[in-house]
């Protein structure tokens, strides 16, 4: 290990570590009728609206592929309102077709069918990737935090890896630093985070589990709402959440809802500067232009302090460009490499931008 980047095995740190790949048989057997028929209408109601709505919110063609190609049992679930058949599905989210693009899986698995045997090969590279990004973890948290920090809920049977005793779920260090890093750019403990692009709901459970006095929004496609509904509802059926199509996204909703989630369409509606801050992580930056100056033209109006995104060099810049031209009042305060990945994907090179608003 040498300033973040992996060298070879030899050099990272030993640790008393183990491959979880196969299911779980102990999933969550409660009854979440009520939550999946909520879940039910709330896509309903985005999915038809997402028709009529402008392209620049639309599904981007990679997710479009992903719709169409592996997605198409858990939206026909959803638009039927097949409850028995999506909870089959959503309880067991990590290893599901469901998940397709949100939650990566080994190389050697279908998402049909997780179960069997792994190869030595890919249990060998597990090892070897979870060791250097517990490292990276560490260094990019200043080792502040133990390995049970990244202890995550039993919701969606996940999979990953063991270590100290704590399963770390796949891509839990990614998702606990960011939460981290929101949570120390914020000054208030009520503040409003909004997320582009929230995936499952991951980085948003050890946002909301270190800091629940958070107003989180996210905007996103629907069957990514849908999970990320089931997701941390599950997780903190202690918190309140507001669901498309159940009340309108305004101040007052703002304030009376723990988690609010949202198509990307209804973005436009927040409140002027009622934001704290806005982040994306690979979602924002991989918009085409048209799209994101649809999403800036909202984000730039709503957000009162900070803007931080994550991806790809080449297009983090890009956006970068497109802020310094057409959003001034965002003005550049960081760029920070982002080496999450350099193991799985030596030749990418990823960055971590903030911009501070200044108005």
């Amino acid at each position: 290990m040498s300033n973040g980047q992996y060298q070879c095995e030899d050099d990272i740190q030993f640790y008393p570590l183990s491959v979880t790949l196969d299911i779980d048989r102990h999933i969550d057997e409660s009854d979440d009728t009520a939550l999946l028929e909520r879940i039910c209408a709330a896509y309903i109601k985005a999915a038809d609206r997402e028709r009529a709505v402008r392209s620049g919110y639309g599904a981007t063609p990679w997710w479009q592929k992903i719709q169409q190609r592996q997605l198409s049992a858990v939206r026909h679930a959803l638009a039927a309102r097949d409850i028995k058949r999506l909870q089959a599905m959503y309880r067991n989210f990590f290893h599901d077709p469901c998940s397709t693009g949100l939650i990566p899986r080994p190389a050697d698995k279908t998402a049909s069918h997780f179960g069997g045997a792994t190869s030595d090969m890919y249990r060998r590279f597990i090892l070897s990737e979870t060791r250097y990004r517990i490292d990276y973890w560490r260094s990019q948290t200043e080792g502040r935090f133990s390995i049970s920090a990244l202890q995550g809920p039993a919701v969606g049977n996940p999979f990953g890896a063991m270590m100290e005793g704590t399963l770390v779920p796949v891509r839990a260090e990614f998702q606990h630093y960011c939460a981290q890093r929101i949570l120390d750019l914020i000054t208030s403990h009520n503040a409003v985070v909004v997320e582009v692009g929230g995936g499952f709901g991951g980085m948003a459970y050890y946002l909301l589990r270190d800091c629940p006095k958070i107003t989180y929004i996210d905007f996103d496609v629907p069957e990514s709402l849908a999970l990320t509904a089931y997701y941390l509802s599950k997780s903190m059926p202690q918190l309140n959440v507001l669901l498309y199509g159940e009340e309108e996204l305004t101040q007052s909703a703002i304030s009376g809802y723990d988690i609010i989630l949202m198509p990307s369409w209804e973005l436009s509606k927040l409140p002027k500067s009622s934001i704290d801050i806005t982040f994306s992580s690979h979602a924002l930056s991989d918009l085409i232009s048209a799209a994101q100056a649809e999403y800036l033209h909202g984000i730039e109006r709503a957000t009162s302090n900070w803007l931080l995104y994550i991806g790809a060099e080449d297009a983090c810049e890009s956006l970068r460009a497109s802020i310094d031209e057409n959003y001034p009042s965002f003005g550049f305060m960081e760029r920070r490499p982002s080496a999450w990945n350099h193991l799985r994907a030596p030749k990418a090179i990823e960055v971590e931008f903030l911009h501070r608003v200044q108005k």
